[in-house]
């Protein structure tokens, strides 16, 4: 189980905030997690509120000394803490693809709910705009535009974006991940995979020129209990030679179920202390 950090050579990942957590380390519905690598120390997502900074300061972490922030795509759960980092950091950048920025609603059983960012702090003169392929700096890369469609998780058949006045799939081209090169190790950071996590590595290797060591970040498996489709997708993991640590929107079922397949190459990272 990889307990609250997972480190390779001078590589550090601690979750934050996660949808599991302790007393401890309270849990939401959301993500952030604290990277130290290629020597910088950076904030890939920010959860839904202000809580990943209580978090952090309760492991020690001083959300001051970020020297940036990553915001994966426009959804509540993973940038709804910009306010907090904006007011706690005054000096840090963040990167956002500029479709975040965009009106984004999941279907419930009341109707549809809003769950985009708080576009008010998308103002902010440090936001920046990022692209398709944008690197932060040498080793840190972050990359959109995955038009992949293998493994597309069926619980992005309720999450929509507003065009005008017409509700319409997401195609999630605000969606951003990271990849990190830091010695021997090629990691991607994902923040929900919505755009099916396979499409990601696949576009992911296609701009290293070879495979991921590891994976981290959520699945996007919550309410998916087709184990025809769980079967499949896990043997395409397991074809990959990488480790994969998943959190948030994975769902335990899901992980539960991937586990029986791949086994101690897959780990649910918790938002714990040890």
């Amino acid at each position: 189980m990889l307990s609250l950090q997972y480190k390779v050579q001078k590589m550090k990942i601690q979750v934050v905030t996660d949808d599991v957590g302790t007393d401890a380390a309270p849990a939401e519905h959301g993500l952030s997690l604290y990277v130290e690598a290629c020597r910088r120390k950076f904030f890939f997502d920010l959860g839904q509120s202000g809580l990943f900074a209580d978090n952090a300061a309760r492991l020690g972490i001083d959300v001051n000394n970020a020297e940036f922030a990553i915001i994966s795509h426009g959804h509540y759960d993973h940038g709804g803490g910009l306010p907090t980092f904006l007011n706690v950091n005054g000096n840090a950048k963040v990167y956002v693809n500029p479709n975040a920025a965009g009106d984004f609603y999941s279907l419930k059983e009341t109707g549809m709910k809003y769950i985009g960012l708080d576009n008010s702090s998308l103002h902010d003169n440090r936001v920046v705009w990022t692209s398709d392929y944008y690197e932060i700096s040498p080793g840190l890369v972050l990359f959109s535009g995955v038009t992949g469609r293998k493994y597309f998780s069926p619980s992005n058949d309720r999450l929509f974006k507003k065009t005008g006045q017409k509700f319409v799939n997401d195609d999630f081209v605000h969606e951003q991940n990271l990849i990190i090169c830091d010695g021997e190790n090629r990691v991607l950071l994902s923040g929900c995979a919505h755009n099916g996590i396979i499409n990601i590595m696949d576009k992911a290797e296609q701009i290293l020129g070879e495979s991921l060591t590891h994976v981290v970040g959520g699945l996007h498996l919550v309410g998916v209990d087709s184990t025809d489709f769980l079967s499949a997708f896990a043997g395409e993991l397991k074809k990959r030679p990488c480790r994969y640590y998943c959190c948030h929107c994975t769902g335990l079922y899901a992980y539960n179920y991937l586990k029986t397949i791949l086994g101690d190459r897959i780990e649910y990272a918790r938002s714990i202390l040890s």
